[in-house]
């Protein structure tokens, strides 16, 4: 990593000096496949079981977590209270968390409680260090209530790992700007938490193919993003996927039986909902 001090630098090598800072960051997640494919499994049998899944942490690596939490509804269709996150000290009028809360173990304890973590739930520890007293405490109350955890941090055999049933090690060594895990640390933990929930929702059955079959029609322009969609997993025109769509009531999922296999829309339907995949839906019509 280049030494100079930033303050030295100019606009464009601060611009190249952040970015070297973060090069590594693919292959430090790529060096956790393993630990990432098992956590995945984890969450989707957890999820298929009907179990939830939170997302816990303080900081920079509770804010991402709540982030990843917030996107999985709409992306994977699945019901908003089976994804929950809480980020320490966060609050209707400081939604962000506050960094004072980091070191609040009770506060760790009592957040797990409140949300009824236990048997059968999976708990995502983020944090960087693996040591925040906030995070640490929330994942020892989830095991301690029956529920899987999983660590996502950025060092190498910590405190938040070893109590973990899945650990997820990041290390991606000091920062460019020193200290700030908003940056490398950070990309890190996207990525993993991207690459974990993408994993676990395709594996629980909420992707055919590369699409996205349970995607929440919530606007105009997901709207267009489903009719696409559904045309390209059946290999047909935008017009008779559009068509389909509106015969199923606009579910891609159902759609797509409906394309695939000429079933009326309410066999395909029934068919759908049957199956935990969509292939496995349409296969049941041969």
């Amino acid at each position: 990593m280049n030494r100079t001090p930033l303050d030295l630098l100019g606009p464009a090598e601060l611009i190249d000096a952040v970015i070297a800072g973060q090069e590594q960051v693919t292959t430090v997640v790529r060096g956790a496949r393993l630990q990432l494919a098992r956590g995945a499994e984890l969450v989707a049998d957890a999820f298929l079981a009907g179990g939830r899944i939170f997302l816990v942490g303080a900081g920079t690596s509770g804010r991402l977590a709540a982030m990843e939490a917030a996107e999985l509804p709409g992306t994977f269709g699945i019901p908003e209270e089976s994804v929950v996150a809480r980020v320490a000290g966060a609050s209707p009028g400081r939604p962000a968390g506050a960094d004072d809360a980091e070191d609040d173990a009770d506060l760790g304890r009592t957040d797990i409680s409140a949300l009824g973590a236990g048997l059968g739930d999976v708990v995502i520890a983020v944090a960087a260090s693996g040591t925040t007293p906030y995070t640490l405490a929330a994942a020892q109350a989830a095991r301690s209530a029956g529920a899987a955890v999983i660590a996502v941090v950025n060092a190498e055999r910590t405190p938040l790992a070893a109590g973990s049933d899945v650990a997820i090690e990041l290390p991606t060594g000091q920062e460019v700007l020193v200290g700030s895990t908003r940056l490398a640390a950070g990309t890190a933990q996207k990525l993993a938490l991207n690459s974990l929930t993408t994993a676990a929702m395709v594996r629980a059955g909420r992707v055919h193919d590369r699409f996205m079959v349970d995607v929440v029609p919530a606007n105009a322009k997901l709207v267009r993003r489903i009719a696409d969609l559904v045309a390209e997993a059946c290999e047909e025109d935008t017009g008779t996927a559009i068509a389909a769509l509106d015969r199923c009531d606009r579910n891609p999922r159902v759609a797509i039986v409906h394309l695939l296999t000429g079933l009326p829309p309410e066999e395909a339907a029934r068919r759908a909902a049957a199956h935990r995949t969509v292939r496995e839906a349409a296969a049941s019509a041969d």
